[in-house]
């Protein structure tokens, strides 16, 4: 039986084309990201720092109530030039991994990324937000990180990986694209590329923003949003063009933004001109975790 077995496996992965392939080993990462101690399923709490002093803790009487807390840690002292987070003095507060009662706070803006705080299995840090900030807090116990066990997919699809190109000399075509986040903020952001492509039997452009170095950022609404899919659109990241100027565009890769996971995060949505006319019947399904 064992054998029988084995080689039935055999089999499966002999019969798996390299694109299919791809897909499954891209699948198995985002599994593993998203189930990291601090992934966002474990995203448990976000509280707009609106005053001078914001208290934080597991009790009612805090500004900011926090599961798996102590009843209160201290607080957040908020200034026109900074952030300091003063913890009580027999409350063990590392940031960044050193044990301190008081610290400057840098947020997720900052070039060497947000100063992040730890005690137990919570983690904490500052968004920057327009001219808003936000506390974040992430626990490695959150009931939604330990029951995330698997992702719904549409099948693998090979149709839907296509080959763009990136848009040059189209002055008609804006610089910028402003699109809104969650907290119906708007945003405006620089245009990396405009990419065109060709899939079923039409052509389409898609505006992509910077991600990093390697990669374009891009966000995508279609026809499934918001019925087989996430209503808030789904992103896909790219590698960057190559010397001919051409992105491969491979939209079983499309995934669910950070919302689908916690209702605590701060989602851009997809702006008008990334609302594909089609069904894309690949990639993440809806799926509903909270």
């Amino acid at each position: 039986m064992r054998v029988l077995v084995i080689s039935m496996l055999f089999l499966l992965c002999a019969c798996q084309s390299p694109h299919e392939k791809e897909i499954e080993e891209w699948r198995a990462d985002r599994l593993a990201e998203l189930k990291d101690p601090y992934g966002w399923p474990s995203v448990v709490g976000l509280f707009w720092i609106r005053n001078t002093l914001s208290y934080f803790g597991a009790s009612d009487t805090n500004d900011f109530m926090i599961p798996n807390a102590p009843s209160s840690f201290g607080h957040i002292e908020k200034t026109d030039t900074s952030l300091i987070q003063k913890a009580f003095k027999n409350k063990d507060v590392y940031v960044d991994g050193v044990l301190k009662h008081e610290a400057s706070l840098n947020t997720d803006l900052h070039p060497d990324g947000p100063t992040l705080s730890t005690f137990g299995s919570l983690q904490w840090y500052i968004l920057e937000r327009g001219d808003r900030y936000y506390l974040r807090v992430k626990d490695t116990l959150s009931p939604t990180r330990q029951a995330l066990q698997s992702i719904p997919y549409f099948p693998i699809d090979e149709d839907y990986r296509v080959v763009a190109k990136v848009m040059i000399d189209q002055p008609q075509l804006y610089d910028t694209i402003t699109y809104k986040n969650i907290l119906d903020q708007e945003i405006s952001s620089p245009v990396a590329a405009y990419l065109t492509f060709n899939l079923a039997g039409q052509e389409h452009t898609l505006a992509a923003l910077d991600n990093d170095e390697e990669t374009y950022f891009i966000m995508i609404s279609d026809q499934t949003s918001g019925i087989t899919t996430y209503g808030g659109g789904r992103y896909l990241y790219p590698k960057r063009a190559d010397e001919d100027g051409q992105v491969i565009l491979d939209f079983n890769k499309l995934f669910n933004p950070p919302c689908v996971f916690t209702p605590h995060a701060t989602c851009p949505l997809p702006p008008q001109q990334n609302n594909l006319p089609l069904e894309l019947n690949v990639g993440e399904k809806e799926m509903h975790l909270y």
